[in-house]
């Protein structure tokens, strides 16, 4: 780490690595408390930038993207140096590398690419290794607060940081999860009833704006009518668990 770095610097480095992704809002409040007199977003992205320039030599990143599953902007810590599971999940033992990658293929197979909490943590019986129901759900909590993964009402989704750290493996391993609009990689957006091509809720959102037909087909706009609902007593347990945020 350059040593030109301030204590506000270090400060909020910490503050990342401490929290993996942040909201903007949770991330400026925080600024505000180290930089009172410069608490703006323009002054925080500007260290970030500071920031970006001496930890990028150590491959690491904070990034800025929106979540898809709910909508917020957020900052990312990131690794940039490769899409390689195990050299990603530091601190993370080889089981539990295994069930990232256990929930991370059930999520991008599945047809609306969510997967009922209580799914995730059966996962758990199909490991090569052995890891109990109970330390599989406390990894699990802990990718969630980290950014990896997202739990919404009672389904698990892929986190925006790992659909940024793990951008290359995704584009190879998935079919038509790219968004027309943007050409970045798509899993919870919008379908054209018309075309059926996939749009972020955001881009589309902001391109209906001043638009009414479907960037891609041209068609008056009719979103898909897409059934995301799935059966919740498929799955034994409860579909609630302790730590886990909605």
């Amino acid at each position: 780490m350059a040593h030109s770095l301030s204590k506000r610097h270090k400060f909020f480095i910490q503050f990342m690595l401490t929290n993996g992704l942040v909201t903007v809002d949770k991330a400026l409040k925080f600024f505000s408390e180290i930089s009172p007199e410069q608490n703006q977003l323009i002054h925080l992205k500007s260290l970030i930038i500071e920031i970006n320039r001496a930890i990028g030599l150590q491959y690491f990143k904070i990034a800025t993207s929106i979540c898809e599953v709910t909508g917020e902007n957020v900052f990312i810590w990131i690794n940039t140096k490769n899409d390689e599971l195990s050299k990603h999940q530091l601190g993370f033992s080889p089981v539990e590398l295994e069930y990232f990658h256990a929930i991370m293929q059930e999520i991008i197979t599945s047809e609306n690419h969510q997967v009922l909490y209580p799914r995730c943590i059966n996962i758990t019986s199909t490991l090569v290794g052995t890891l109990s129901r109970e330390s599989g759900e406390k990894a699990l909590i802990k990718w969630i607060k980290g950014g990896y993964f997202v739990k919404k009402q009672q389904f698990v989704y892929l986190g925006a940081r790992t659909i940024l750290e793990f951008t290359t493996y995704l584009r190879t391993n998935t079919e038509n999860c790219t968004c027309s609009l943007c050409s970045e990689l798509v899993f919870v957006g919008k379908n054209c009833g018309s075309c059926e091509n996939t749009f972020h809720a955001f881009c589309i959102q902001k391109y209906l704006q001043n638009q009414c037909r479907c960037p891609s087909c041209k068609a008056d706009w009719e979103e898909a009518n897409t059934n995301t609902s799935m059966d919740v007593d498929s799955d034994e347990g409860p579909s609630e668990r302790p730590g886990s945020s909605s």
